[in-house]
């Protein structure tokens, strides 16, 4: 009997003493607002990251989905609004945090002042494709042919102030080229018109040309990141080619409204960080052309500061502006 109860005592005490990872969670439902529409990749990787707040904290987790325009902005103010208490988050990335408030001629949001980072779920490269008719095999043919003959290239993108749009001012910026740009209403129209050749080069992430590129009815010129892509390990970076400065990588992240106790920031930042890391998680991005990040929560404030303030001359160039 003394033996049973010295193991019954011993394991009580143990269990009474070991850390409960969500003890410290707020007792609410997790919300977490994405402000576009379902089955994007902003979708499934806040998706992935409310899966791993759910079974790390043992708390429920929900996803809202807004489309874009102007319910991406109120969907934003929205959770800016929100009580400080961890219980509503905003699943951020570049396009409403880096270029949005440039798209306004009075941001109707501080992505900096206005929120706490969490975590960066993933980042994931763009990469510049042409239509196999145009005459250059590599990024040097390509800059010099749109040199030669201004505005003969067309440049598609999925709208006007779109990231796809804002990353054509910076290929225009950088290599001090002309052509001309064709906004779209989405990337599937975009992708439908680049195979005809009615416009001739796009800069958009990967997985949207993925298969048309490895089928060879699309060429693939430059991936706009530090390194090579796994998924397409033939095609240079830009600094490869021997073009600095022309990184375009889109990153996906979560953050909560101002105010927010660093307790709560820093426990969701440890359940993200470490379940972004599940091999099956790695996968699913991988399968996007994205990649997991260790980034914490004090090393995302400079990180999206460096992003906001590189994109701004870049959203001025192109000459738009959002009432």
């Amino acid at each position: 009997m003394s033996i049973m109860r010295g193991a019954f005592l011993a394991f009580t005490f143990g269990w009474l003493c070991m850390p409960a990872f969500g003890q410290d969670a707020p007792d609410c439902t997790i919300k977490i607002v994405v402000s576009g529409p379902a089955g994007g990749t902003p979708d499934l990787i806040a998706r992935l990251g409310a899966d791993k707040l759910k079974s790390s904290l043992n708390r429920n987790t929900f996803v809202e989905n807004r489309a874009g325009g102007r319910a991406a902005v109120s969907s934003i103010t929205a959770v800016r609004s929100s009580p400080p208490d961890g219980c509503t988050l905003l699943a951020a990335n570049a396009s409403i945090f880096s270029i949005g408030p440039h798209l306004y001629k009075v941001a109707p949001y501080d992505p900096i002042k206005d929120f706490s980072p969490i975590a960066v779920l993933a980042t994931s490269p763009n990469v510049l494709v042409i239509n196999p008719s145009v005459p250059a095999k590599s990024l040097k043919e390509f800059v010099a042919l749109l040199k030669s003959q201004p505005n003969k290239y067309n440049f598609g993108s999925g709208g006007v102030g779109t990231p796809m749009h804002i990353y054509g001012a910076l290929i225009s910026s950088r290599f001090d080229v002309v052509f001309t740009h064709v906004p779209y209403r989405g990337s599937a129209a975009v992708v439908t018109d680049l195979l005809s050749g009615q416009v001739q080069f796009v800069f958009e992430q990967i997985p949207t040309f993925l298969s048309h590129v490895q089928a060879g009815t699309l060429r693939a010129l430059a991936v706009a990141s530090a390194t090579r892509s796994p998924m397409l390990p033939g095609v240079p970076t830009f600094k490869e080619e021997g073009i600095e400065g022309a990184d375009a990588v889109s990153w996906f992240g979560m953050v909560a409204p101002r105010g927010t106790p660093d307790a709560i920031i820093n426990l969701y930042a440890k359940a993200l960080r470490e379940g972004m890391r599940d091999p099956q998680v790695m996968a699913k991005l991988s399968a996007t052309g994205a990649e997991t990040s260790g980034m914490t929560p004090a090393e995302m404030i400079p990180y999206m500061e460096s992003q906001k303030a590189k994109w701004a001359p870049l959203v001025a160039a192109a000459g738009v502006q959002v009432e």
